[in-house]
């Protein structure tokens, strides 16, 4: 009677064991690589979310447009006691909190780099729950918050390498 099959072959074993760090290695160097100042992304950004706060940022920033940056939270409205955004660009040595209002549906903060000049802004988002529990958005896979960067291109600039790079 047979009740099981075992494998003797240690080759599987090894395939194993050498896959798994490599392939961890290279997802660590992806994530963590911030935007390069002249590069190109051309790619859509990751959806990054932890299971109930996400947001999703945009493709690309310029300096010289206003843009958004927006964050969902799927709590029941009753138990959300702050939402925040924390910002900070290349002028600022330290993090901006930005309180959202509880009770708005939509938590949306607009950034208008005419204003307020930089070079690159570095931001991550939180939500505080009445009983305590804090939630946050980047995350890396490891659980640990990870604030995303990104670079206010001049669109001229921008678009001239698009082209040249379609052609």
């Amino acid at each position: 009677m047979i009740i099981g099959i075992t494998n003797v072959s240690h080759l599987h074993q090894l395939e194993r064991l050498t896959i798994k760090p490599v392939l961890s290695i290279l997802l660590m160097v992806g994530t963590l690589s911030p935007q390069a100042a002249d590069s190109l992304d051309f790619e859509m950004p990751v959806f990054s979310f932890t299971p109930k706060v996400f947001h999703h940022p945009d493709r690309v920033f310029f300096n010289t447009r206003a843009f958004e940056l927006e964050v969902f939270a799927e709590f029941p409205e009753e138990s959300i006691r702050s939402v925040s955004l924390f910002y900070k660009t290349d002028t600022m040595p330290r993090y901006i909190e930005f309180p959202f209002d509880p009770e708005e549906k939509r938590f949306v903060f607009r950034y208008d780099p005419r204003e307020k000049p930089a070079k690159k802004i570095t931001y991550f988002f939180s939500v505080g729950l009445k009983n305590g529990s804090l939630y946050a958005t980047p995350v890396d896979t490891t659980g640990n918050l990870s604030p995303i960067t990104k670079y206010l291109l001049d669109p001229r600039e921008y678009f001239k390498k698009r082209a040249s790079l379609r052609n």
